[in-house]
C-alpha cells in the first residue's frame, strides 16, 4: 500500500510538472481565431490596446492541459478565460483548475480538471491587453511629424515570434488558421489588415469609434497576421485583374513618393502569377510605409510593410539606384507571397525556404522589368561573392540549422539563409533547366498550398519534373545532391591539376577555409560535396553552356573522389571552371594554368572569358593570395588586367577583395603604397565613366560610376576630390538649398561624403539641417551616412551623441547603419569602438535588449580590428556579457574569428604584398 501511495505521489508531481521544451505540445491544434483589438492612440504618453480571442481547438491526442503562446509584456486577465466544448447542441463550460505562465518560453498553460479527449473540439477565450512598444516588434507605435504636427500610428511586425505579444496564440509557423480579425479606434483614422474590411459599424459606448470587421483571411501563419491603425493616404494602382484592389499607403506628406512603388508593384504581381502558373489568393494587396521600421520589410500576407526608404522614390531627389533598390525589395516580399506566405516552412530550420527563394525570385522578375540593370547576373554574383566571402569561416552553419530555442531564431537572418540560399537555388536552376524547374515549382506550391513544407518535399517536386523534362538521369535525384549544400556548412576548394602532355586534368575537393594553414587549431574537416563541374576552353571558350560536364562525387562514407577530365586542351591554352560561376565553389589552379589565364586577361581578347567568370578569377585569385595558397606577384598581376576592363562585375569582385586590404593598411605607414598602386588601377576607369561629371544622357553603368568614384575619391584622387567639393559649395551657397540642390542624385551618396570628409564645422552643419528639413526618406539616408564620414574628432563624437540621445531627432532603425558608417572612418573607429565598450548599458537600453543590433555593432568593430590590443579589449568585452553570447555566440565567436585572421594577414601577408606594390609603382 505505501509504494502504491508512493507511486501515485510521484505520478501526481509528473503531472503537475512544468512543460518546459521551447516547442509548443503537438496534442491540440489551432483551426481558427476570432480576434478583436481596440488601440488608443490619443495620449502620447499612454498608448495602449485591449483586446479579446477565441480560439477554436482541435483535441489530436488526449491532454490534461493545453499550451498556448503569450508574451511576457502581455497581460492576461485571468477571470476572463474561458473554455467551452464545441456540442451540436450547446456549448459546454470546462473547468479550469490552474493557470500557469513559464515566462523562459513564452508558454501561457492552462491546466485542467479533466483531460480532453482525441477529436473532441474546444472554444479557449482570453481577454488581454499590453502598451504600444517602442521597440518595432510585435504590436507598436511608430510616430511622425506631418504639417508641422506630431502624428502617431501603430503597426504590427511579427516575425519570427512577436504575435504572441500582440494576443495569445499558437505562435509557430507550422500552426496555420484562419483568422476573424476586428480593429477598433477612432473613426479619424484607417484600419488595414491581411483582408479587405466587410464593415464598419459604430461602438456604441465611445462617441466616434468604429469597428472595422475584416473579411476572413486564408489559412495561414501568426507571424504573417498583420494590421495597422493610421491616418494615411492612399494610392490606388490599376491592375489587370479588375477584382485585385493594389494601394500604397504612407502618411500624406510624402503620397508623391509612392508613385513608382504604385506603378511597379502590380507588374511585379502579374509577373509572377506567370512565373508560378498561380494566381495571387487574396483579393487585395496594402504596401504600407511605415516611419519607424527595423527591418527593410515584410511580407504580411495581403499587407506588406515596408521602411520608408525601401517603398519610396522621388524623381527630383533619389538616384537611379535607390529605384532600384524600391523595385528589388516590392519583388522580394512579393515573392514572398507564394513563397513563406502560401507555402510556409514547417518550422524555422528550414527559413530559408522562404528567403532564399525570395531572394531569387526577385533577380529573376529584376532582369524582366528593366534589362539595363543587369539584375540576374549581378544580383547572381553579388550572391555568390558575399558567400564565397562568408562561408570560408570556422564559425559558420549549414543552411538547414537546427533550433533548439527560440532566441536563435533571430540569428538564422543572415547571409546564409538569404544568399547562399539563392545561391543554391540558381545552381538547381542551371543545373536542371528552366522548363523543368517552373513546372517543379508549380507542383510543389500546388500540393503544399495553403499548408507547410520541408526541403525534402521541394527535392522531391524538382526531382519529378526534371525526370520528367529528362534533365537529369533516372538514378540522381536533386535530395541526394542538395542535401550535401544544405546539411553541411562551408563550401567546398575544388583543386585542378593539369597533366598537360596527356590533355588531362585531376579535380579534387576540400573544404575552404580562409585561413587554412594558419589557423591555431586546423579544422580535420570531411565534408564532402556533390559538385557540378562545367568548364570552358581556350580553344573553345563556350561560356553560355552552363550545365555540367561531370560531378565530383562522394562515397557513402562521405569521402571524396577525385575526377579525371580527358581531352583537355593542349599547353598553351587555359581551363576555367564553373561557367557563369553557376555553383558557389572557389577554383584553385595548378601555377602553369593560372599563368595561361592571366596571359589572356592581359590580352585584347579577354572579353572571351565571360564576365562573371572574369570577377570570379580576381575574387578566388586575392582569396587565395590573403591565405597562403597563391603568390601575392601572380594575384597583383592578374589584377592588372583591369586598366582595360570596362564591365562592372569584376570590379566590384575586385574592390570588395581590395576593401579588406584598405581597411588593414590605412591604419599603417605603408598606406600610401596602396594609395599610389589604386589610383594608377582605377586611371583608366575613372576616366572611361566620366569621372565626376553627370551622365546626362544615361551611358554609363549607375552602379559601376558610383563605386568607382567612391574609391576614387576616398583615395584623394585629384579630379575627384575638386569635383566635389565644387558642387558642394554650390549647393551651400544657394539661397534656397532646400529647394534647389545643384548635385547631381546619382553622385550625391560620394559628394557629400567627401565634401564631409574635407570640410569643416560648417559644412557638418549645413548639411546636417538638410536632413533635418528633407521629407525624401532615400536622401535623409544618403545624408545621415555621409556625416559619418567627417574626419574631425570633435564632431564624430557630438554625432554619436545625438544618435543615441533619447529624444534624437534620428530614428532607431537608422541608428546602427549610422554606427557602422563612422567604424568605417578610419578616424571614427577609435571613437566608435569606445563608445560601444564603455556606453554598452546606453546602448543595451536603447535598443531594448535587442541582441541581433548589439551583435551586429560588435562584428563591425571586429572587421577593422587587425591589432591585438583590440582583440583582447573584444574578448574581454565578451566575457564580461554572457548574455549575448548565449544568444549569438556563433556570431561572436566568427566576429573574433576575423579579428585573428585580420591579425594574420597583417604579421604574415601585409610585407610581401606592400612590397610587390612598391615595385610596380
Amino acid at each position: 500500500m505505501r509504494c502504491f501511495l508512493l507511486f501515485s505521489v510521484l505520478l501526481a508531481t509528473f503531472c503537475n510538472a512544468s512543460y518546459d521544451y521551447y516547442r509548443l505540445p503537438s496534442a491540440v491544434r489551432p483551426q481558427h481565431y476570432n480576434l478583436r483589438i481596440m488601440t488608443h492612440l490619443e495620449e502620447a504618453s499612454r498608448q495602449f490596446f485591449t483586446g479579446d480571442v477565441e480560439i477554436q481547438i482541435h483535441v489530436l491526442q488526449s491532454t490534461g492541459n493545453i499550451t498556448l503562446h503569450a508574451g511576457a509584456h502581455l497581460n492576461i486577465v485571468k477571470n476572463g478565460t474561458r473554455l467551452k466544448r464545441i456540442k451540436p447542441d450547446c456549448h459546454e463550460l470546462i473547468d479550469i483548475r490552474d493557470i500557469e505562465r513559464n515566462f523562459r518560453n513564452d508558454f501561457y498553460i492552462l491546466h485542467l480538471d479533466a483531460d480532453l479527449q482525441r477529436g473532441q473540439r474546444f472554444l479557449l477565450r482570453l481577454q488581454f491587453w499590453g502598451r504600444l512598444g517602442r521597440s518595432m516588434t510585435g504590436y507598436y507605435a511608430s510616430s511622425y511629424e506631418d504639417n508641422c504636427s506630431k502624428k502617431f500610428m501603430s503597426v504590427t511586425q511579427f516575425e519570427p515570434a512577436d504575435a504572441r505579444s500582440a494576443f495569445p496564440c499558437f505562435d509557430e509557423p507550422a500552426l496555420k488558421a484562419t483568422f476573424n480579425i476586428t480593429l477598433g479606434h477612432h473613426s479619424k483614422y484607417n484600419a488595414l489588415s491581411n483582408m479587405p474590411i466587410n464593415q464598419k459599424i459604430p461602438i456604441c459606448e465611445r462617441k466616434n469609434w468604429v469597428w472595422s470587421i475584416f473579411k476572413q483571411t486564408e489559412l495561414m501563419s501568426t507571424y504573417l497576421v498583420a494590421y495597422s491603425i493610421n491616418d494615411f493616404k492612399g494610392y490606388a494602382s490599376r491592375t489587370k485583374k479588375y477584382q485585385l484592389s493594389f494601394t500604397t499607403w504612407s502618411r500624406s506628406s510624402a503620397i508623391k513618393q509612392c508613385r513608382y512603388a504604385a506603378e511597379i508593384g502590380p507588374r511585379i504581381l502579374s509577373y509572377f502569377e506567370d512565373m508560378f502558373d498561380i494566381e495571387y489568393p487574396l483579393p487585395k494587396m496594402d504596401l504600407l510605409a511605415v516611419p519607424d521600421f527595423n527591418a527593410g520589410a515584410m511580407e504580411n500576407w495581403g499587407l506588406i510593410t515596408f521602411r520608408e526608404a525601401s517603398l519610396f522614390y522621388d524623381e527630383t531627389d533619389s538616384s537611379d539606384l535607390d529605384r532600384q533598390h524600391v523595385a528589388n525589395i516590392i519583388a522580394h516580399e512579393v515573392a514572398h507571397q507564394w513563397f513563406g506566405n502560401l507555402v510556409t516552412m514547417e518550422w524555422w530550420n528550414d527559413l530559408w525556404l522562404n528567403e532564399g527563394f525570395a531572394t531569387y525570385m526577385a533577380t529573376l522578375v529584376m532582369e524582366k522589368i528593366c534589362r539595363k540593370w543587369h539584375a540576374y547576373e549581378e544580383e547572381s554574383l553579388d550572391n555568390v561573392l558575399a558567400v564565397l566571402n562568408t562561408d570560408g569561416y570556422c564559425n559558420t552553419r549549414p543552411i538547414h540549422q537546427a533550433v533548439n530555442r527560440a532566441s536563435q531564431i533571430t540569428e538564422l537572418f543572415d547571409a546564409i539563409t538569404y544568399r547562399k540560399g539563392a545561391v543554391i537555388i540558381r545552381m538547381m536552376h542551371m543545373l536542371i533547366g528552366d522548363v523543368a524547374f517552373r513546372r517543379g515549382l508549380n507542383c510543389y506550391l500546388v500540393k503544399h498550398a495553403f499548408g507547410n513544407a520541408r526541403q525534402e518535399d521541394l527535392w522531391h517536386a524538382l526531382t519529378e519534373a526534371a525526370h520528367q523534362c529528362g534533365s537529369i538521369v533516372e538514378d540522381v535525384d536533386v535530395q541526394t545532391m542538395m542535401d550535401t549544400w544544405t546539411l553541411q556548412k562551408g563550401i567546398p576548394l575544388i583543386n585542378v591539376q593539369r597533366q598537360y602532355d596527356m590533355r588531362t586534368a585531376t579535380i579534387t575537393q576540400r573544404r575552404y577555409l580562409i585561413q587554412i594553414a594558419n589557423l591555431d587549431q586546423p579544422a580535420t574537416d570531411e565534408s564532402c560535396w556533390l559538385v557540378p563541374i562545367s568548364y570552358a576552353t581556350d580553344c573553345l571558350s563556350n561560356f553560355v553552356a552552363t550545365e555540367s560536364r561531370a560531378f565530383l562525387r562522394c562515397t557513402e562514407q562521405h569521402e571524396a573522389l577525385p575526377l579525371k577530365l580527358q581531352d583537355l586542351p593542349g599547353e598553351n591554352e587555359w581551363l576555367i571552371l564553373n561557367v557563369q560561376v553557376a555553383t558557389p565553389y572557389r577554383v584553385n589552379y595548378d601555377i602553369t594554368n593560372w599563368e595561361l589565364i592571366i596571359k589572356s586577361l592581359l590580352s585584347k581578347d579577354f572579353k572571351r572569358i565571360h564576365v562573371m567568370n572574369r570577377a570570379q578569377l580576381i575574387d578566388d585569385s586575392m582569396a587565395f593570395a590573403w591565405s597562403g595558397l597563391l603568390p601575392y606577384e601572380m594575384a597583383v598581376e592578374l589584377l592588372s588586367y583591369l586598366r582595360h576592363e570596362p564591365d562592372y562585375m569584376p570590379w566590384r569582385a575586385a574592390l570588395d577583395q581590395l576593401n579588406a586590404i584598405y581597411r588593414i593598411v590605412r591604419q599603417t605607414k605603408q598606406f600610401p603604397e596602396f594609395q599610389q598602386f589604386m589610383q594608377y588601377l582605377l586611371e583608366p576607369i575613372y576616366g572611361q565613366l566620366g569621372g565626376m561629371h553627370k551622365d546626362t544622357e544615361g551611358h554609363h553603368h549607375v552602379a559601376h560610376k558610383a563605386l568607382i568614384t567612391k574609391w576614387a575619391c576616398r583615395l584623394k584622387q585629384e579630379d575627384c576630390v575638386e569635383h566635389a567639393l565644387r558642387y558642394y559649395h554650390r549647393w551651400l551657397i544657394c539661397d534656397e538649398p532646400d529647394e534647389t540642390n545643384p548635385v547631381p542624385q546619382n553622385l550625391r551618396s560620394v559628394v557629400y561624403c567627401t565634401a564631409i570628409r574635407h570640410g569643416d564645422d560648417e559644412d557638418w552643419n549645413f548639411l546636417w539641417q538638410r536632413y533635418r528639413n528633407t521629407g525624401v526618406a532615400s536622401e535623409q539616408r544618403q545624408i545621415l551616412l555621409a556625416l559619418g564620414c567627417s574626419h574631425k574628432v570633435s564632431l564624430l563624437e557630438r554625432y554619436l551623441n545625438i544618435i543615441y540621445h533619447e529624444k534624437s531627432f534620428i530614428r532607431k532603425q537608422d541608428a546602427s547603419q549610422i554606427f557602422g558608417a563612422i567604424v568605417r572612418n578610419h578616424v571614427g573607429f577609435h571613437i566608435t569602438k569606445d563608445f560601444f565598450l564603455h556606453k554598452f548599458k546606453l546602448l543595451n537600453a536603447y535598443y531594448h535588449s535587442n541582441t541581433r543590433e548589439l551583435v551586429g555593432m560588435f562584428i563591425q568593430i571586429a572587421q577593422q580590428t587587425s591589432c591585438a590590443m583590440g582583440y583582447r579589449q573584444l574578448m574581454v568585452f565578451i566575457n564580461t556579457h554572457q548574455e549575448l553570447q548565449q544568444r549569438s555566440g556563433r556570431s561572436l565567436r566568427r566576429a573574433l574569428e576575423q579579428v585573428k585572421l585580420n591579425m594574420r594577414w597583417r604579421q604574415k601577408q601585409m610585407e610581401e604584398f606592400v612590397c610587390i606594390l612598391g615595385k610596380r609603382n
